[in-house]
């Protein structure tokens, strides 16, 4: 046995002496092992993570040499408009002006810096968008009801607009001017409800009486404001006529009832040419369609084309101003082309834009001049402007310059479901359309068969692709304004469109254009049978399971994330277009409803919802307040309509009042007679009165008096403890919202008790 025999070492026998040290040897090899390819992996992700931000820094560096920054223009200026509508008091006007301006100077003297020019004008941007809110408001600023007269009052003026709705008519009265006993101030024009068949011709000079109130606020905390878009429309206050409106002798009426008579007599017009061929649902849709008034349609109908995702139809907007004025150009440059001389002599392309551009702007005015066609209109006209110049037509410059002209002239569009959903669906379909592009350099087949087949795939491909991309885009605005999914629009849309770009809107352009020369009468059938194929497709569509979802309302939070991935993955190309996963990230991190209120309490004093064990609202008094009621089950995706039986399961009642049990212990007591107050003091949590309460009560008592300030009133129950949140807050005031004296003071803490005790000694 010699000294380098392998199981022998100076520690001792065999291999024990040794293995500590292979031990050691192996975990050393080991432990190198796994630091190299710790260090190979972290290496690796370090040049993966390198190429990544070389890549972004190319692609950001390209977005800002291609000159595509400008495209998030009216993103700022956008964001500028909603910080304005935000502000809890009206800003300065003054002060907005001087800040805009010194951006802009700021931002000239920057050019030659690129970060502090863009970052400059940015803000610029934002500075001027909330200028042009300020500026609008003082532009419109006019008269208003704020606290409703204590009855009825004697009114004087001229007809200027009628809509007959099934369940009443509805007429704007340009008041007379001068003072009106009960009434101050005394506002331009109002607002009447009447009864189905009374209201008088556009222009009638009448008298009216009638009960006034201010226009509609929100229906509770965080719900759609009603009374914003008449106010910036130059409504007043809104209201009931009682009897008749009666006719009076006036002087010529001023020009924007002129103007309004002038409009009315074309529409009507044209109504009566379409229902001498076409009658009942047909009719009514054809008049929408072609003149703009929707208030004959069946409410059926509606809610056909509303569940089944083809109420946009309905709704005068992008789809029927393009139809329009494709039809025109695509007529007007046809029938030149057939003229030799003509064609050899004239820029048809050009001759033809601008006819179509004159078309649409009459189609504008005949379809009522709202918001959502003026916004038609501005796109078209910017898309008819490139044709005329020779420029790309529809281009993410067009969508841009479109938002900025229709922000510009109604900054309160930027708070409408309608704007949003437009131009979100404008913006994702003409970056779609952008992105698949290099597709048109694939070559098609010759021949009639492989023309004819690759037709039929672009029309077909083309409305799914459209309706897809239109239904994604618009989905997080209709849940967060409507609280409605469609999930069978696409199926919807590609039945029903071929009807209604073929031969609804061409057949009813056909059909204004022959009016002159009296055969219209062969293009109304036309369009009726196109309409009866889309209200077929509709009603069938709307049958389906699952047709009709509804979901609880969504947080402007969620909603704006979303907006914001949206705009991202729409103006961002390459690698930068990935970032809109993290704001998308963050929407469905955070998606979900805001806090339900247990209870709910109207201005009536009368309307009173509370959160029954199933989780759903029990509502009293749902029929004398049908629309707040309904906005209440609405955001919460509630199916059932207001007024409906066993909608107050939850309330006991007697012809004293009724009482109801509290989600977080405790009863509401709704009081219809002065003589329950004294118990309803002793026994109930929350009372909900028309009369005034005994002094010493110690419950939460809520009158008219009240609640008319604060307008709808919620309650949480948060650990047992009642939290209150108020419709209209003591310390926002804006020019559109009722200027109403500030809310009572609160009880001192403790005042409830003492009340108590001394209810009990007595």
């Amino acid at each position: 046995m010699g000294a380098g025999h392998p199981g022998t070492g100076p520690s001792g026998a065999g291999d024990g002496g040794a293995s500590p040290r292979r031990a050691g040897a192996r975990a050393g090899v080991l432990d190198d092992a796994r630091g190299r390819a710790q260090g190979a992996l972290l290496s690796g992700l370090r040049q993966r993570g390198d190429a990544l931000w070389t890549r972004i820094a190319a692609d950001a560096a390209v977005e800002a040499q291609s000159g595509r920054l400008i495209l998030w223009l009216p993103v700022a200026y956008t964001l500028g408009i909603l910080v304005y509508f935000g502000a809890s008091r009206e800003p300065s006007l003054a002060v907005a002006l001087l800040v805009t301006a010194a951006l802009a100077v700021a931002a000239g003297f920057a050019r030659a810096r690129p970060f502090a020019f863009g970052a400059l004008v940015a803000m610029g941007a934002v500075a001027a968008g909330f200028t042009t809110g300020a500026a609008r408001t003082a532009w419109v600023d006019h008269a208003a009801i704020s606290t409703p007269p204590k009855g009825p009052v004697r009114l004087s003026g001229y007809v200027e607009k009628v809509e007959h709705r099934a369940n009443g008519d509805r007429m704007l009265l340009r008041l007379d001017p001068g003072p009106i006993r009960g009434l101050d101030p005394v506002p331009e024009v109002v607002r009447l409800s009447l009864r189905r068949g009374w209201a008088p011709p556009v222009g009638t000079h009448v008298t009216q009486l009638a009960q006034l109130l201010p226009p509609l606020g929100p229906a509770m905390p965080g719900a759609h404001d009603f009374g914003r878009v008449p106010w910036f429309r130059g409504i007043g206050g809104v209201g009931f006529g009682f009897g008749r409106p009666k006719p009076a002798a006036a002087a010529e009426p001023p020009a924007p009832v002129r103007l309004a008579m002038l409009v009315d007599q074309v529409r009507s017009g044209l109504a009566e040419r379409i229902r001498a061929s076409l009658s009942g649902t047909a009719a009514e849709i054809a008049i929408a369609l072609v003149a703009g008034d929707r208030s004959a349609i069946p409410p059926q109908v509606e809610e056909s084309m509303r569940v089944s995702g083809l109420t946009h139809i309905l709704s005068i907007s992008g789809l029927h101003m393009a139809l329009v004025a494709g039809t025109l150009f695509a007529l007007v440059r046809a029938g030149l082309a057939l003229v030799p001389g003509l064609a050899l002599r004239l820029p048809i392309k050009s001759v033809a834009a601008v006819i179509a551009l004159a078309g649409s702007a009459a189609y504008l005015a005949l379809s009522g001049n709202d918001t959502p066609a003026q916004r038609s209109f501005v796109m078209t006209a910017l898309v008819l402007g490139g044709v005329l110049v020779g420029r790309p037509a529809l281009t993410l410059r067009t969508v841009a310059v479109a938002a900025v002209v229709v922000l510009a002239l109604t900054p309160e569009a930027a708070l409408d479901p309608g704007t949003q959903m437009s131009f979100a669906a404008t913006l994702a379909l003409v970056a779609a359309y952008e992105r698949l592009r290099p597709l048109r350099a694939i070559p098609r087949p010759d021949g009639i068969a492989g023309q004819v087949t690759t037709w039929l795939v672009l029309l077909v491909g083309g409305t799914a692709l459209t309706s897809l991309v239109a239904g994604l885009a618009t989905a997080p605005y209709a849940i967060f304004h409507f609280q409605r999914v469609a999930p069978y629009g696409l199926l919807a849309n590609l039945a029903a469109m071929p009807a209604v770009s073929f031969l609804v809107m061409p057949f009813g352009l056909v059909g204004v254009l022959l009016i002159p020369f009296g055969w219209d009468h062969l293009a109304w059938p036309v369009m009726g049978l196109g309409i009866d194929i889309m209200v077929e497709v509709s009603d069938r569509i709307a049958a389906l399971p699952g047709a009709d979802i509804r979901v609880d309302a969504v947080s402007p939070a969620t909603l704006a994330a979303l907006s914001l991935a949206l705009v991202m993955f729409c103006l961002l190309r390459g690698v930068l277009a990935l970032g809109a996963a993290v704001p998308l990230g963050l929407a469905l991190a955070f998606a979900g409803p805001p806090p339900r209120p247990d209870i709910l309490v109207a201005p009536d004093a009368q309307t009173v919802a509370i959160r029954g064990p199933d989780g759903r609202l029990s509502v009293l008094g749902g029929r004398s307040q049908r629309l707040v009621v309904e906005q209440w089950l609405t955001r919460e995706g509630d199916r059932r309509p207001a007024g409906s039986k066993g909608l107050d399961q939850a309330f006991t009642c007697d012809p004293l009042g009724c009482t109801a049990p509290l989600p977080g212990g405790g009863t509401i007591a709704v009081s219809r007679q002065a003589e329950s107050l004294e118990a309803d003091c002793l026994e109930a949590r929350i009372i909900v009165s028309r009369d005034p309460p005994p002094r010493t009560c110690p419950a939460r008592v809520l009158t008219p008096d009240r609640l008319v300030r604060s307008g709808t009133i919620a309650f949480f129950f948060t650990d047992g403890k009642l939290r209150e949140e108020p419709t209209r807050r003591p310390h926002v005031d804006r020019p559109w919202m009722p200027r109403l004296p500030p809310l009572p003071p609160e009880p001192e803490p403790g005042a409830a008790e003492d009340a108590a005790a001394d209810a009990a000694s007595e």
